[in-house]
This record gives C-alpha cells, structure tokens and sequence, in this order.
C-alpha cells in the first residue's frame, strides 16, 4: 500500500517564507544598533562626542566599508522581506566585492592596532590582535561559503549572519557598561548571544538546528574562543612580537 504525502498548503508556506524574512531582518536592524551603539562615541557621533580623531586613513577606510556591510545586510533583508528578490540578487554581487575588501581591512586595522597599542599600560595589544584576527576569520569563512552556496538561500542567509555576528565583539567591546567595554571575552559571550536567538529561531521554526547554524555557529565560536586561549601562550606572544616587528 503506498503511502501519500501531503506539501504544506501554499499560504502556510508562504507564511513561513514571512517570518523567516523578519526574523532576518530584525537580526540585521539588531547588529546594525550592536555596531551603532559601540562605535558613536568615536566614529558616527565623534563630533557630538568630542572624540579624538581616528588614528590613520586606514581606520577610516575600515570604518566606512564595515558601514557599508552593515548597511548593506539591512538592505538585502529589507529586500527580502519585500519580495524584491530581483534587486536583492543585483546587490549580492556588491556583497560579494565587498567581503573580501572587509577581510583585507579588517587584517591592515588589526596590525595597525597592534603597533599603536604596543607600548599602552592599560592594553594587552597582543591579546587584543589574537581577538581581531579571529574576528576577521569568524567573518571571512562563513561569508566565503555563504557566497558559494547562494543558490540554496536557507544555507546563504545563515552564515551571512553568522559571518557578520562574529564582528560583533568589537562593537559589544565598545559599549559603555563596565563589564563589555574593552574586555574581549565578555564582549565576545554577548555576541555568542545572537547565535543563541538564530538557533532558537530553527528550534522552534524547524524543529531542529539547521546545518548552517550548526557548522557557521561551531565555526566562529571555535576560532574566536581557541584566539582568547592562544593569546596568552608564549608561542603566540613571540609570534606577535616578531609582527609586530615588522609593522613598525
């Protein structure tokens, strides 16, 4: 006797297509408040702020394009949850220059940091680089595969998240609270947060975790939390001494 198997009636698919669609959305408005928040007093509201200037072009330049891929993100899910999908598909081809560019950046501001915190009291510089170029490599991996797996968008929109949300310790690390500002670890939990409401969103939309989430989410928590570890070995403080020899 063979079995028949019923799809899901097209207004429930397509109210699930809806929700899917704003919970991406609000996860993009969220992280773009975390970036907002963190970075006003020294970058979007130095002014307002008094905020010394920004140490070089190239933080600068940083700043401006990691805009860009905050804003962009916003755009593409706002795209997305309007049914605009043809645009949605012209703008991927701006994300996918403008990854690669992030991740170069985010490698020259980390050595840039690295040289100008050197010789601070009140900063463990080799410590700080460990977290930032884990950052960068949280970002660089999720967002590579996400690129080439465009054509499967449950997979795609899930680890341009997840990239995205490995970038936001530095933003948590700016908050003004005692216990974020300027303290790698509890900065880094607070964006280990997001991942908890991205695997909470399958839980209870899929009942289960969706590989994306699993693999992306295994990956930036990996590379980020083995960074805190390393940064106090004595190979990674020789390693960082001889780059930091070189950048000078």
């Amino acid at each position: 006797m063979s079995s028949v198997v019923f799809d899901a009636p097209p207004i429930e698919k397509s109210s699930r297509r809806s929700r899917e669609h704003r919970f991406f959305w609000g996860m993009s408005v969220l992280m773009a408040l975390i970036i907002f928040i963190g970075f006003a007093p020294t970058y979007f509201l130095a002014s307002l702020f008094h905020a010394d200037p920004l140490p070089g072009p190239i933080v600068h330049i940083h700043g401006a394009v990691f805009t860009s891929w905050i804003v962009l993100l916003v755009t593409q899910t706002s795209l997305a949850a309007s049914g605009r999908a043809d645009i949605h598909r012209r703008l991927g081809i701006l994300g996918m220059a403008l990854a690669p560019v992030v991740v170069v950046l985010g490698v020259l501001v980390a050595n840039e940091m690295l040289k100008r915190l050197w010789a601070e009291p009140d900063f463990d510089a080799k410590a700080t680089y460990a977290v930032a170029l884990s950052e960068v490599l949280g970002f660089g991996v999720p967002v590579g595969f996400a690129f080439l797996l465009r054509r499967k968008p449950t997979f795609h929109k899930r680890l341009i998240l997840i990239g995205t949300i490995a970038m936001m310790t530095a933003g948590f690390g700016r908050w003004p609270l005692h216990f974020l500002l300027h303290k790698p670890l509890p900065a880094m939990m607070a964006g280990f947060g997001l991942l908890l409401l991205l695997i909470a969103y399958d839980l209870v939309s899929m009942r289960t975790i969706h590989r994306a989430t699993a693999l992306g989410g295994t990956w930036i928590v990996f590379i980020e939390l083995t960074a805190v570890a390393a940064s106090h070995t004595d190979a990674w403080r020789s390693l960082t001494t001889h780059i930091h020899s070189l950048v000078i």
